[in-house]
C-alpha cells in the first residue's frame, strides 16, 4: 500500500501544499534518521509502535528548535508530519497544541512515590490504607476493587511475605450491586504488591467473600481527604492556565503506577496495558503473558512501587536511635 499516496489524497488537491507535505515528511526523515513507513507500519501493529511515533515527533520538533525554528513555525511541521500517520489510521496520543507547555506547565497533580505513602500514613483505617495501596500496586480502577473478593486473591512467593496475583474473568468482576465493572470484557491478571497484601490478610470477612463494603464514591471521597490531609491537593495551582487541571482523584494513580513501572525496567507497553485491564489490538493477550511473566515484570519494577506505612514521628524516633 503506497502510504505517501493515500496521505496526499485525504487532502484537497493544491500543488503547493502537497509540495510542502511532501517537503515536512522528507525533513522528518533526514533530521529524526527513521523512515516514516517503518514506523507507521510498527504503529498500526502495536502500541508500543505508536509510542515511537510519538517520541520520533518530539525528537522532530526539537530538532527545528535546534535549528532556530520559531515556536509557531516547528509546531505546524510536527502537525503536518503527523497527519501522515494519523491520516493512515495511526492511533496516536493527542498532541498538545503547544508541545513546550509540558515544560512549561507541568501537570501539578502528578504523584510521586513520597505522596502515596504520605497519603497512606494519614489515614488510621486499614481499610482506607488498603484502598490507597490496592490503586497504587496495582493500577486498577476503582471499580474493580468494589467487585473483588478475597477468594481471588492467590498468594504467590514466599509465605511470609507473599505477593497476590488475580486472575480476572469477563463474569468475575461483577460489584455488589449487580453491575459487571469489567469495562472492556477482557481476560487478563495483575499483580498485588507485598506492602498491600500485608493490609489485605488484616481485614475483617465481610458477607459474601468481599474485600471492601464502600462504593466507588466512598473510595474516591478516601483517596481525595487523604491527599488533602497529607497537603498535595494544595499543589494544584490556580489561574487561567490552570482552570481545567484536575486534583488528586483515585484515576490519577493509575499514570502514577505506570509511570513506576516504566521507571522500574517494564518498557513492554502491551504487558501493562494488559495488566491494566485494557483491551489490546489482538486477541490471546492472557496465553501470551502468563503468570511467572507478570510476576517477573512486577518485581523488576518492585523498589519504584514500595510504600512506606510507618507515621514521620517513628520515622524521627528511629533516626535518633541510629545517631546515639
Amino acid at each position: 500500500m503506497n502510504y505517501v499516496q493515500a496521505w496526499l489524497d485525504s487532502y484537497p488537491p493544491d500543488p503547493r501544499q502537497r509540495k510542502r507535505r511532501l517537503q515536512a515528511l522528507q525533513r522528518f526523515k533526514e533530521s529524526v534518521r527513521r523512515d516514516p513507513i517503518a514506523l507507521l507500519e510498527k504503529a498500526l501493529q502495536t502500541t508500543h509502535g505508536c509510542e515511537e511515533v510519538e517520541d520520533a515527533l518530539g525528537e522532530y520538533h526539537k530538532h527545528l528548535e535546534r535549528e532556530g525554528c520559531d515556536e509557531r513555525s516547528a509546531r505546524q511541521w510536527v502537525s503536518v508530519v503527523k497527519g501522515f500517520f494519523t491520516r493512515n489510521h495511526a492511533r496516536l496520543a493527542r498532541v498538545p497544541r503547544d508541545i513546550v507547555s509540558r515544560r512549561r506547565y507541568p501537570p501539578t497533580s502528578a504523584l510521586y512515590q513520597d505522596d502515596v505513602s504520605k497519603m497512606i500514613q494519614k489515614r488510621d483505617n486499614i481499610r482506607d490504607q488498603l484502598v490507597i495501596a490496592l490503586l497504587a500496586q496495582t493500577g486498577q480502577r476503582i471499580g474493580v476493587l468494589t467487585a473483588m473478593k478475597k477468594g481471588m486473591i492467590k498468594e504467590k512467593g514466599p509465605k511470609a511475605f507473599p505477593y497476590g496475583l488475580v486472575e480476572v474473568h469477563d463474569r468475575d468482576l461483577v460489584n455488589p450491586k449487580g453491575r459487571n465493572v469489567n469495562r472492556y470484557r477482557v481476560r487478563y491478571r495483575f499483580v498485588i504488591g507485598r506492602e498491600a497484601m500485608q493490609l489485605v490478610e488484616k481485614m475483617p470477612d465481610y458477607e459474601g467473600g468481599w474485600l471492601f463494603d464502600i462504593t466507588e464514591r466512598q473510595m474516591g471521597r478516601i483517596v481525595n481527604e487523604a491527599a488533602d490531609d497529607a497537603g498535595i491537593q494544595k499543589r494544584i495551582r490556580t489561574g487561567l492556565v490552570n482552570r481545567f487541571m484536575h486534583t488528586v482523584h483515585p484515576n490519577a494513580l493509575r499514570p502514577y503506577w505506570k509511570r513506576q513501572m516504566r521507571q522500574g525496567g517494564v518498557k513492554d507497553s502491551d504487558m501493562l496495558e494488559f495488566l491494566m485491564g485494557n483491551r489490546l489490538p489482538y486477541d490471546g493477550a492472557s496465553d501470551m503473558f502468563p503468570e511467572e511473566e507478570v510476576l517477573n515484570a512486577y518485581k523488576t519494577a518492585e523498589r519504584k512501587l514500595k510504600l512506606d506505612f510507618r507515621p514521620a514521628s517513628r520515622k524521627k524516633r528511629i533516626v535518633r536511635r541510629r545517631e546515639s
